[in-house]
């Protein structure tokens, strides 16, 4: 089977907005062993729209996805010329009219009740997180799937009404397994990997790069289920150094996890990384179980006042240094008495490094107890990806830590 993956909206044709939808969207159709054939972004345009939809209409695709344009405003018209291409009347749906009136109340804009109306066969697709439904429609053999256009919305309501409509239509199943990888690159795994490679070419084994991490997805059909688990296995018994998740968590996910099972609790203080520490790991639900506090002591002076570094550390070592790291890490302990500290301190440019210290240095500390890990490592890129590897990459250095624990 096949799909046609249709985004509408000025902010995403102009950049404004980048186009996660798509990029979901694909991963999750690959999954059910769906192909997209291609994506196609158009603006708040009817002429663009139409002429896009009718040649959805000639294809040989069986399923056209579109995100965006649901909403009440006069620009939103994705519904109305989908239906008008199809002959499809439109009529108030009951279950989208009391999505409005329990949301707003019973006086809400007259401009929100265009959000009530759908084909009269259509499946109603919920949207817990907003006040736009989407909806599914099946004509002349089409599969015409519309889903609003905010990511966070679009993701839950495909999760809660689309996939497991999916599922009832296809006939391959696949079995998948996701890995999150870190601590190493790319290249360096596949040149690791070749002779596992070779030995499992009849599996999908695919790496997906992204800042600080590494996914890579196992796919086989199901009919394919005992090599699919060899190799698996087999992948696990190379990589376990490297594997944070198989499950394809983010690495704060399962340093919360770590936490929480040997109930820790974690106190930041940073200075390169700005608070993107305490941000990171602050994106999983019930950070709160484990996070004390988190403090950013950008300046010599703030890591003197809140943290105890002595003057004489940073003139003789240098503020992006392994020395003053520590003590920051130690401060934190005596400020906040949590039972993991963790430190940043570095040069994250764009300008030039401090005493023969380079651009990309980051300093920092893991303090464990009684225990101390103090390391020094050089990342590249922007100022904004340095910040962002390091962070990633000192989660990766504390998970690894926090698995070694009894």
């Amino acid at each position: 089977m096949k799909a046609l993956i249709l985004c509408v909206g000025d902010e995403v044709l102009s950049g404004r907005v980048v186009n996660t939808n798509a990029s979901f969207l694909a991963c999750e159709l690959e999954k059910l062993g769906i192909e997209t054939i291609k994506h196609i972004v158009v603006g708040d345009n009817e002429v663009n729209l139409r002429r896009e939809v009718k040649e959805f209409v000639k294809s040989d695709c069986d399923f056209l996805f579109t995100t965006g344009g649901l909403g009440p405003t006069h620009d939103d018209f994705t519904k109305e010329v989908i239906c008008d291409e199809f002959k499809l009347e439109l009529e108030l749906k009951e279950v989208a009219y009391n999505t409005l009136v329990k949301y707003f109340g019973d006086n809400f804009a007259k401009s929100n009740i265009k959000q009530a109306y759908f084909p009269k066969d259509s499946i109603v697709l919920p949207n817990p997180e907003g006040t736009a439904h989407g909806c599914i429609i099946e004509v002349d053999g089409k599969k015409v799937i519309m889903l609003v256009g905010p990511p966070f919305e679009n993701t839950v309501m495909y999760n809660l009404g689309v996939k497991p409509y999916l599922e009832k239509l296809v006939s391959d199943k696949f079995l998948i397994k996701e890995y999150t990888i870190m601590g190493t690159g790319e290249s360096k795994i596949e040149d690791y990997l070749q002779d596992f490679f070779k030995e499992f070419s009849d599996i999908n084994v695919n790496p997906y790069a992204a800042m600080g991490k590494i996914r890579y997805q196992v796919t086989a059909k199901e009919e394919n289920k005992e090599r699919f688990t060899k190799c698996c296995l087999r992948f696990e018994e190379l990589m376990d150094k490297y594997i944070v998740s198989s499950q394809n968590e983010p690495v704060e996910e399962v340093v919360y996890k770590k936490l929480k099972e040997k109930n820790l609790t974690i106190s930041f203080c940073e200075s390169v990384t700005g608070g993107m520490l305490a941000s990171t790991l602050i994106n999983v639900s019930g950070s709160s179980d484990v996070l004390k506090e988190s403090i950013v002591v950008y300046s010599n002076e703030a890591k003197i006042k809140y943290l105890g570094v002595k003057e004489e550390t940073i003139e003789k070592y240098n503020v992006a240094s392994m020395e003053v790291s520590r003590e920051m890490a130690f401060g934190l302990y005596q400020l906040s008495h949590s039972d993991v500290c963790v430190s940043t301190t570095g040069i994250a440019g764009p300008n030039g490094g401090l005493e023969n210290k380079p651009v990309g240095l980051v300093c920092y500390t893991i303090k464990i107890g009684d225990k101390f890990l103090t390391k020094e490592k050089v990342f590249k890129g922007s100022r904004n990806q340095i910040r962002l590897r390091a962070t990633m990459y000192v989660l990766y250095e504390l998970y690894e830590l926090l698995k070694e624990m009894n």
